[in-house]
């Protein structure tokens, strides 16, 4: 059986037309003609009902069964050829948060083994939309943050980073800054700032606010880190932030919570993405880093 016949034949049911189709594939048309009566000949039945009495012409039951299995065969046929030039593309792509990212990537990419002139690295401000894009495999392997230890995705592998209590930030006169540990009734009459749906901050900043009964005019919400922590430290706002994010920020001093909530950051990756086999290198290298660099880490 002719491969080009199949790929003839698949287009030839999409358009249930034999011009159209040899326009297409820059063929005459009698050359359709003959590729469906060899896939006819070699089946032993009858795949389009072309009868002239037919406004239409048709696809039979035999057409629809072997157009189905056409669609798979195209599809491998179409993975099998991305997979033979991955053979020859040593691209290899990283998915981080620019905040995160600028913590722990210099602890990561010097100790590759693999040239770091072939790394394409992904970013996003998201932890939320850089789980999806693992999830989708549009990104093979990443790290993120995340408000709950584990990540329950069947599709995911997760390898644990660290773990970061989070903290209240304010600028140095604000009266908390000379507080070393704070609770409940320190800053109930307090305005906070904080990031605005959709960033892993949010949904434990809403979960702790709610703990403390804390509403309304006394939260203001930022789309931007940088933003949020601008405020902070030009007002008497608080902002609400793990270390990771705040990082180098000296205008501001860091206040402890009693018994803080906390926030996770792990490498991902897409168990079932097909990778080439210079990424799955790659995947297995950063891998090995991580458990090596950051198990039992203190941060």
């Amino acid at each position: 059986m002719n491969l080009q016949d199949l790929i003839y034949f698949k287009y030839l049911v999409e358009c249930l037309s034999f011009t159209e189709t040899a326009e297409h594939f820059f063929v005459s048309q009698p050359s359709i003609s003959t590729a469906l009566k060899r896939l006819e000949t070699a089946l032993d039945t009858v795949l389009i009902d072309r009868r002239k009495t037919l406004k239409k012409i048709k696809v039979t039951p035999a057409g629809q069964i072997l157009y189905k299995n056409t669609v798979e065969v195209t599809k491998i046929l179409d993975n099998t050829k991305q997979q033979i030039r991955g053979l020859h593309d040593e691209t290899v792509y990283f998915g981080f948060l620019p905040t995160i990212g600028g913590s722990l990537m210099p602890q990561v990419l010097p100790n590759l083994k693999q040239s770091t002139q072939s790394i394409r690295f992904v970013e996003d401000e998201s932890s939320d939309a850089m789980l999806q894009m693992v999830k989708k495999g549009e990104v093979p392997i990443a790290i993120i943050g995340h408000d709950t230890p584990d990540i329950f995705e069947e599709t995911i592998h997760q390898i644990p980073v660290l773990t970061q209590d989070m903290s209240l930030w304010v600028a140095p006169s604000h009266p908390l800054a000379s507080k070393r540990n704070v609770e409940g009734d320190d800053f109930k009459d307090e305005v906070f700032i904080s990031l605005s749906e959709g960033y892993t901050h949010h949904r434990i900043f809403e979960k702790w606010t709610q703990g403390k009964k804390i509403y309304g005019p006394n939260v203001v919400f930022a789309n931007e880190i940088k933003t949020v922590l601008s405020i902070a430290a030009s007002t008497h706002m608080i902002a609400f932030m793990s270390d990771i994010i705040v990082d180098d920020m000296h205008d501001l001093v860091k206040v402890t919570i009693k018994n803080p909530p906390q926030f996770y950051v792990s490498l991902i990756v897409n168990n079932e993405s097909e990778n080439t086999f210079f990424q799955q290198k790659f995947n297995d290298e950063v891998i090995d880093i991580v458990e090596d660099v950051f198990v039992d880490a203190e941060f």
